[in-house]
């Protein structure tokens, strides 16, 4: 089997306090024809200090400010490695990580290959439950487009893939606000081309913290259902079924968080989507509840309350 380059792209954008964790578990797999290209996103931090301690073994660039997306373009562009592992500033591996994920490749065929994770409350400093219990990354492989559509549990830096597919499925979408959205719209684009693979061990670790982007649960929602509703049109007859359900609960929970915000405007906006995807009597009572007076929700959320401790 070839050694093929890797080249790891770490955007880094006022990471001080988790840099150094992942620079270290990149530069210590076990494979080690690796190239670490760090792109400074215009941090104002010590993040800047930290990447010059390795400056002899990773790659460097700085840039303005321009987001998350932006900066994991930048290191794409700039990127010799036949294949790209993209790691988080706040994440990390273990170290057989890449070793694990190019036999997986050459085994499968895939252009891409994703890893189980582990997740880390670094208020709690310990490991945790996932954000969502439910979720099964080892149903995301081979051809998995329509596994997609319903959802993704793919983490971004458990990702490998092979840098010749962006030619065809292009860049992140710098149009997506929040990163996690912007790799969901990614998966998607590469898994019309590509089958992927799955190494069913967990070789990555997600944190969790107060200031990461998965925080933003209505930003998240919003741009979920933008991206989806962008391939609407495309989907085939079952396919729309199966969208428009999920796009109906994505827009009732967008609804749910805004009326939990008092913004009783946004909340009629995400029921109306939701009525549209799929009518349903309880976004049609929620949706009602919208018009209604503040202190008269105010009173409903007491009732609905009381209603759901008794049960």
């Amino acid at each position: 089997m070839s050694q093929p380059l890797v080249s790891v792209v770490i955007p880094v954008h006022n990471g001080e306090r988790y840099l150094e964790t992942a620079i270290q578990s990149a530069l210590g797999q076990t494979y080690t024809r690796l190239e670490i290209i760090i792109v400074n996103d215009g941090s104002t931090d010590g993040s800047g200090s930290i990447i010059h301690k390795y400056k002899e073994d990773i790659q460097i660039i700085e840039q303005p400010q321009m987001g998350v997306g932006a900066a994991r373009n930048r290191g794409i562009l700039e990127a010799r490695g036949e294949l790209i592992a993209f790691l988080d500033q706040d994440d990390w591996w273990f170290p057989t990580k890449i070793e694990k994920q190019i036999n997986e490749m050459f085994r499968s065929g895939s252009g891409l290959v994703h890893t189980n994770t582990l997740y880390f409350d670094d208020s709690a400093q310990k490991f945790c439950e996932p954000l969502d219990p439910l979720v099964r990354p080892e149903e995301y492989v081979g051809w998995c487009y329509d596994r997609l559509l319903l959802g993704n549990a793919i983490c971004n830096s458990s990702v490998l893939v092979r840098r010749v597919l962006f030619a065809q499925v292009g860049l992140c979408d710098c149009r997506i606000e929040g990163n996690s959205v912007q790799d969901y719209d990614l998966w998607l684009r590469l898994a019309q081309v590509t089958p992927f693979g799955f190494v069913d061990e967990p070789l990555t670790v997600f944190r969790l913290h107060p200031l990461q982007g998965t925080n933003n649960r209505r930003l998240m929602l919003r741009e979920q259902i933008k991206v989806l509703q962008w391939r609407l049109h495309a989907c085939s007859r079952n396919q729309k079924r199966e969208l428009r359900r999920r796009l109906a609960g994505l827009a009732d929970l967008l609804g749910r968080y805004e009326l939990d915000f008092r913004n009783h405007a946004a909340a009629r906006a995400a029921f109306w989507k939701a009525l549209l995807f799929r009518p349903s009597i309880r976004s049609l009572g929620l949706l009602y509840i919208t018009y209604l007076p503040p202190a008269c929700v105010k009173y409903v959320r007491v009732i609905y309350s009381m209603l759901k401790g008794q049960r």
